[in-house]
């Protein structure tokens, strides 16, 4: 097993947590936005990403030649997932059945993470994860039947908003997984920032499709008054500056420097930032539902994270461990 130089450790533990306090950030966007739809909201601030993500790769032009087209799509077809996706359904998980339970469902990411890399190294058995799949599917449940007693929407609405939460999960935990997988090749040794731009520059070119959704969505147009314009321009700013740009760059050094085990659980602090950012927003205190079935999802990805790590550790000690583990690596994308 290889052991992390401490500064190492701390320089990437660092970096995940700056990421997953600034992803947790944006999602107050929708709220902060509203009664704008969300389709302009994503469209605006992945429009201002994309323009600093150009202005970069006209920068460092040699960067972006020294990338390689396969590499170079690969970051942008990350940036349409990643983003785009991600973003578009917690938008409208969050619109629809309230910006805790969204923020709270994106505590799926670590497990989902968890489960993709134990597919693709093998450390864990399966029949280990029960307990906590469980936990974090009773925490989720909690959340949800306090959501329902907060909000005057439909049954139907809260289903929606869950499944919709659930998918950005999904698309997120991709994100996270195949980000890494490239960023950790032996052979790959393009810049942070030149990275970074590449996705921005996907996340930009797959925003412009939902420009007709954006016009044809209810809710006003954020160019209706200038009361209503510059606010949103603002927002849009801060989301694609803090939430976008700095997020992704300071999680690209997390990848680079943090073993897989590591990266599952600390993606976690995203919901726990996302959701107490909301309830500051909101101006009140958890509910017992969401106090409780918060910590139990954190709890359960704890859980799980630790069987994990332990798993790896196990694993990385023995002889035979280590070399299917080393194969596996030769093999990556």
């Amino acid at each position: 097993m290889t052991v992390m130089a401490p500064r190492s450790l701390a320089v990437g533990l660092s970096s995940a947590l700056a990421a997953t306090a600034l992803w947790g950030f944006t999602f107050l966007g929708p709220a902060a936005v509203a009664p704008v739809n969300v389709y302009y909201l994503v469209v605006g601030r992945y429009t201002v990403f994309g323009l600093m993500s150009l202005t970069v790769l006209f920068v460092r032009r040699s960067g972006l030649r020294a990338l390689g087209l396969r590499s170079f799509l690969t970051a942008l077809h990350l940036g349409v997932v990643g983003y785009i996706g991600f973003y578009l359904l917690l938008s409208m998980s969050s619109a629809i059945g309230g910006g805790v339970l969204a923020s709270t469902l994106t505590g799926l990411i670590p497990l989902l993470v968890t489960l993709a890399s134990n597919v693709l190294e093998k450390v864990l058995e399966w029949r280990r994860l029960l307990l906590p799949v469980a936990m974090i599917s009773a925490g989720l449940l909690l959340v949800n039947s306090g959501a329902s007693a907060l909000r005057s929407g439909s049954e139907r609405d809260l289903l929606l908003g869950a499944a919709l939460g659930f998918a950005a999960s999904v698309a997120w935990s991709y994100f996270v997984v195949a980000n890494r997988m490239v960023l950790k090749r032996a052979r790959f040794a393009v810049d942070n920032t030149t990275w970074t731009a590449c996705i921005g520059l996907g996340a930009f070119g797959g925003a412009l499709f939902l420009v007709p959704l954006a016009h044809a969505a209810s809710g006003p147009s954020p160019f209706a008054d200038a009361g209503t314009l510059w606010p949103f321009v603002l927002w849009c700013v801060t989301l694609a500056v803090l939430g976008s740009w700095c997020a992704t760059w300071f999680w690209n050094i997390a990848s680079r420097l943090l073993p897989a085990t590591v990266m599952g659980p600390v993606i976690g602090m995203e919901a726990v930032f996302g959701a107490a950012f909301n309830l500051v927003w909101e101006g009140r205190g958890p509910t017992f539902h969401e106090l409780w079935g918060g910590l139990l999802v954190v709890v359960g990805v704890l859980v799980g994270s630790y069987l994990f790590n332990r798993a790896a550790v196990r694993g990385g000690t023995g002889g035979a461990g280590a070399g299917r583990a080393a194969s596996r690596e030769d093999v990556r994308p």
